[in-house]
């Protein structure tokens, strides 16, 4: 996954009114919806975001 991916599935996510859960190894890592054109973050295992970011190729 690529940022310009990313930025579409944000649309996506916008347009549709629901939210994303990402996991690493099973474990829920982070969760994002978007309402109202704000994105919220949750970052919910700190200790997995370097390998989630490694992992969509992220920089």
């Amino acid at each position: 996954m690529d940022m310009e991916m990313l930025i579409g599935l944000i649309g996506a996510l916008e347009k549709k009114g629901v939210g994303v859960q990402l996991s690493v190894e099973g474990q829920k890592t982070v969760e994002i919806t978007v309402k109202d054109k704000k994105i919220d973050v949750n970052i919910v295992n700190p200790s997995k975001i370097g390998t989630l970011i490694k992992e969509l190729n992220l920089k």
